[in-house]
């Protein structure tokens, strides 16, 4: 029932999700200024659209993709604009208030978006299933219970990570309460230098 190559998917994913990337800063991010409970939406947000993507990617979205490539730069400057979004709410965000009153400002729902759209748009995520994950597979080899196997190991694990993240960045937000506006201003520069680099960044399939 397992796959024969399970450990070898673990072992790649885990490196994936320890190496901080967009994702992570995201989530670091609305933690230090929103709070842990409610930055844990961010990865649900960013699993949800990594199921998508793995459900996508393997059932057929490679055919459309490889004689269509512009639709993978679409893709990668929606991530890049998005996060350019974010980075400007941080970045003009109002002085003089505290970090606790911050808290609250913006809705799960909210939250759960910022994770959802930069994940489904994010041209590195993009790449990995649509060429890598279906490698794991052997469609001649209980095709769908290993890959309910695979994208139920990623999920666990992708949230896994998120949740220590913003875990660890929460409880530094905590010794940084008294200066709201540093938050603010590395929160919106890590978003801008995030969306250039996906902007900068040729990827090919």
């Amino acid at each position: 029932m397992i796959p024969n190559n399970f450990l070898l998917f673990v072992q790649l994913i885990t490196i994936l999700f320890i190496t901080p990337g967009p994702q992570r800063i995201l989530i670091i991010t609305n933690s230090m200024n929103y709070g842990f409970p409610k930055s844990l939406w961010t990865g649900i947000g960013d699993v949800s659209a990594n199921a998508i993507q793995m459900i996508c990617a393997t059932f057929g979205i490679y055919t459309l993709m490889k004689p269509h490539p512009q639709i993978l730069d679409a893709f990668k400057w929606i991530g890049a604009l998005y996060l350019i979004y974010l980075a400007l709410r941080f970045l003009n965000r109002k002085t003089g208030v505290t970090i606790d009153k911050t808290f609250g400002t913006r809705s799960a729902l909210d939250l759960f978006k910022d994770g959802f759209v930069s994940a489904l748009f994010s041209p590195g995520a993009i790449v990995f299933f649509v060429v890598m994950f279906p490698t794991f597979l052997d469609p001649n080899n209980n095709f769908l219970v290993h890959f309910i196997i695979l994208m139920t190991t990623h999920v666990i694990l992708d949230f896994f990570f998120l949740t220590i993240y913003a875990g660890v960045s929460s409880r530094i937000a905590i010794f940084l309460k008294n200066y709201p506006n540093l938050i603010s201003r590395l929160s919106g520069f890590a978003l801008l230098f995030l969306a250039y680099r996906i902007l900068s960044t040729k990827i090919n399939l």
